[in-house]
């Protein structure tokens, strides 16, 4: 069960998903925060005690969403190409968001704060392990062809990070990126 509480932190870190995508990581302040949100900075303050955790929490939950999704799909059966599809339009989607500068935010943050550097290595280990779940769930049903999981999802997890960092300040036509994502899709399918 949801409690209160957990909401309150929950709309806190979506309200401040735009303002880091907006201003960066740096520039966003609690008092920002706290305007975004319509809180009081004590009703923030009761939630987070910095920019930084809120920061943190975001970038983890984002996470666990995708691996508790993945994992419920490979329950369900679904077709692992259907998942992977699923995953691949999901970043496409990610590079269109209007949120699409939170990817440049997630750089900073790692300049910004060194001691998260670690974090942030365990998050990209992270991302490639879920790529991985895929990689071996269609291997086993004979939809995906035999290739080395940990490098390909490594590359992928890489080429995709270059993409969403580079959106925020280039333009990316919806062709280039179906190109790219069907060469990605060649070494897997």
């Amino acid at each position: 069960m949801i409690t209160k509480g957990n909401k309150t932190r929950q709309f806190i870190i979506e309200n401040s998903i735009n303002l880091f995508s907006e201003k960066g990581y740096t520039a966003v302040t609690m008092k920002d925060i706290c305007e975004k949100c319509q809180m009081s900075r004590g009703g923030v303050y009761r939630y987070f005690s910095s920019t930084k955790e809120i920061f943190s929490e975001m970038l983890d939950a984002d996470l666990e969403l995708n691996r508790l999704v993945v994992e419920e799909r490979i329950q369900e059966k679904v077709p692992a190409e259907r998942i992977i599809d699923a995953y691949f339009r999901q970043e496409i989607e990610s590079i269109y968001s209007n949120n699409n500068g939170l990817y440049f935010a997630i750089h900073e943050f790692a300049f910004a704060e060194p001691d998260q550097r670690e974090s942030l290595n365990q998050r990209v280990n992270d991302s490639v392990n879920i790529l991985e779940t895929i990689f071996a769930y269609g291997q086993e049903t004979h939809e995906f062809k035999m290739f080395d999981r940990e490098a390909v999802a490594i590359h992928i997890i890489y080429f995709m990070d270059s993409l969403k960092t580079s959106s925020s300040i280039l333009t990316m036509s919806k062709d280039m990126l179906t190109k790219q994502i069907n060469l990605l899709k060649e070494l897997i399918i």
